[in-house]
């Protein structure tokens, strides 16, 4: 049952990241979905829903974008390492959302600047300015806020929130 439903999910995500997301931009970036979705994933079902998710959300993606699979592989799969590396160190404090910000943050920002590698390759102007003050920024922001929209939401319904650490949360070596 709890596979059925996250396979729902994700292909819910996949479809309002299509269809809907475009038609809302914020200062010209457009929601990134899908890691706002594997984050929320990560801290309320733990690492092991997202190790099973990203490769079904990476083919859904590919198939219903123009991107190609290599490039939201890079995109997505460094997003758990890298969540679990923020939530190890001290430089953020502890507070779970105060986490969840560091997250979005980086999470966006990697996202969107493998994403914009795309768009460069395939011919778009390099233009650095542009791509911080128009993609990175707002993105980064839009982001952060649609994940602490969805972690208050969670908070809310008293979901519990799941260790990172992969020791911590039972997987074995």
């Amino acid at each position: 049952m709890r596979g059925a439903l996250l396979v729902l999910l994700l292909l819910a995500t996949v479809l309002a990241q299509v269809a809907i997301a475009p038609f809302f931009p914020l200062a010209g970036a457009v929601a990134e979905l899908p890691v706002v979705v594997l984050l929320l994933l990560a801290i309320f079902a733990g690492p092991g829903a997202v190790m099973v998710g990203l490769p079904l959300l990476v083919l859904f993606l590919g198939f219903s974008t123009n991107v190609e699979f290599e490039w939201l592989v890079l995109a997505y799969l460094p997003l758990l390492p890298c969540a679990a590396w923020i939530q190890g160190q001290r430089v953020i404090p502890q507070t779970p959302y105060a986490l969840v910000l560091g997250m979005a943050v980086a999470a966006a920002v990697w996202t969107r600047l493998v994403f914009t590698t795309v768009a460069i390759t395939s011919g778009a102007s390099p233009d650095v300015g542009g791509i911080v003050t128009g993609i990175l920024l707002p993105g980064a922001a839009f982001d952060a806020a649609l994940l602490s929209v969805g972690y208050f939401l969670c908070r809310q319904v008293r979901l519990p929130t799941h260790s990172l650490d992969l020791e911590e949360a039972r997987f074995q070596r």
